[in-house]
Parts: C-alpha cells; structure tokens; sequence
C-alpha cells in the first residue's frame, strides 16, 4: 500500500439488537420470579413469630409451597425451552394417535375444568399425527391449559383435526375471553401476555406458548392464532405428513 488508509465498517444492529433481547430476557426472570420470592421470604420470617396461631401456620406454610411450585414451574419451562431452542432436543416422529393423546390431556385437566364448568370435546377427523409423542402431548396440555385459563363457566374447549394432502392440522378451540387484536401477532413470545395480572394470577408464567411455538417449529410445522374478544381463541398447528426434525 502507498500509505493509503483502510477503513473497516461493521453493522452493530444485529449485536444491538440480541444484547436488547438478553436484557429483556433477564428483566423478565428476574419479574416472574421477584413476586414469589418476595412472597415467600415475607411468609417464612413471619412464621418464625412464635405466637401465630396453628390455623395460620398452615396457611403460611401452604402459600410458601404453592409460591415454591411456581418458581420450580418457571425454572423448568426455561430449562425445556433453552434445551429446544438449543437444538439440544430433537422430535423422535411416530403415529401418534390423537384421540389417545387428547384423552390423557384431559384427564390431567379434568377437575380444574369441572370446577369452572368448562366441557372438553374432541373432533377428530385425522386420527393419527406423525409426531414426537411426549412433544404432542406437552402440545396440547399448554394450550388447552392455557385456554382453561381464559375460559369461563359454560364454556368449550375442543380438540380437532383435520387431514389435509400435505399433512394434518391440529385445532385447539375455546369459546373464552379472545386476545385483543393488537396483542394477537405476539403471543407465541416469551413471557407475553394479553392480560399480564390475570394470567399471572392464574398461574400462568407466560412462557407455555413459546414452548409449544419452538415445539411445533421442530417437526417442521407452525403455528397460528386467531381470535375475537368475547368469542374465544383458535390455535391452528400444522403437521407435515412424514414430518423430519427442522434443521437448527
């Protein structure tokens, strides 16, 4: 070179952009799991007064364990999802008879159901979905869960499917509350909600339809939503026929 100087240009937006993600990541955890925490250290020093009386112990006692459930609940979620969007998890595709994938679904959800008075119904057209088994089945549980949710007394939640040339489509109907149009596009993001205090006051930790996004995105389907405020919600996954593992 004659003495020339070189100049070198370096895009930061996409390093901009992750260290925005990250800090959004960590001021979420840390929101999610503050409010248990703080329940339950706030708990554990009063039960150390030794004049509360044995009804309230228990109370206390029963509050600090359901707050400890929640943060094991948000801990093990982030786990699955870090393991998934990791490529760490791959699907083991196989016949999966749907029917018998709903039925146990239900099953686990039954008496929170009842006590609401909420029906479970299935439709099933397609009776077999080539998909990881466990996955299907962590599939369904967040969405109907997360229906259950949103869903009041005299309310349906269902199950169907439908055959196409190209694969199956698994639904998940409610006639619940419905998503806000302007929430709608976002749902499937990690710790977003429609409604941050009612979901979180029902046990939501935000995290179940990202799980269920990054689940599906790995048998190479996808996922979307639909919904009306006052008529429910309809989730929409697609499965391709002899689905392979999606390249990470």
């Amino acid at each position: 070179m004659d003495g020339g100087a070189v100049l070198a240009l370096f895009d930061l937006t996409p390093i901009r952009k992750l260290e925005a993600v990250r800090r959004d990541f960590v001021a979420n955890v840390s929101h999610e799991l503050r409010t248990p925490l703080t329940i339950v250290g706030g708990f554990a020093e009063t039960l150390q007064e030794p004049d509360i009386p044995a009804d309230k112990r228990a109370d206390f006692a029963r509050t600090i364990f359901s707050n400890t459930q929640r943060m094991q609940r948000i801990v093990d979620e982030l786990l699955d999802l870090s393991r998934i969007e990791s490529g760490h998890w791959q699907p083991h595709p196989q016949q999966v008879r749907v029917e018998d994938a709903a039925r146990e679904i239900f099953g686990r959800v039954a008496a929170t159901a009842k006590s609401k008075g909420v029906s479970l119904d299935t439709t099933i057209e397609a009776e077999t979905i080539v998909a990881d088994g466990t996955a299907l089945e962590q599939i369904l549980f967040n969405l109907v869960e997360n229906a259950l949710r949103h869903t009041g007394a005299g309310g349906r939640i269902t199950i169907e499917t439908a055959g196409t040339d190209r694969g199956v489509n698994l639904i998940v109907k409610d006639t619940g509350s419905g998503i806000p149009p302007e929430h709608l596009p976002r749902i499937f993001e990690r710790f977003y909600r429609a409604d941050a205090g009612r979901s979180r006051e029902a046990g939501g930790t935000g995290l179940g339809l990202a799980i269920v996004r990054h689940l599906v995105e790995a048998h190479a389907g996808n996922v979307t939503a639909e919904s009306a405020l006052g008529s429910g919600t309809t989730i929409r996954i697609f499965f391709p026929a002899g689905a392979s593992p999606a390249k990470s």
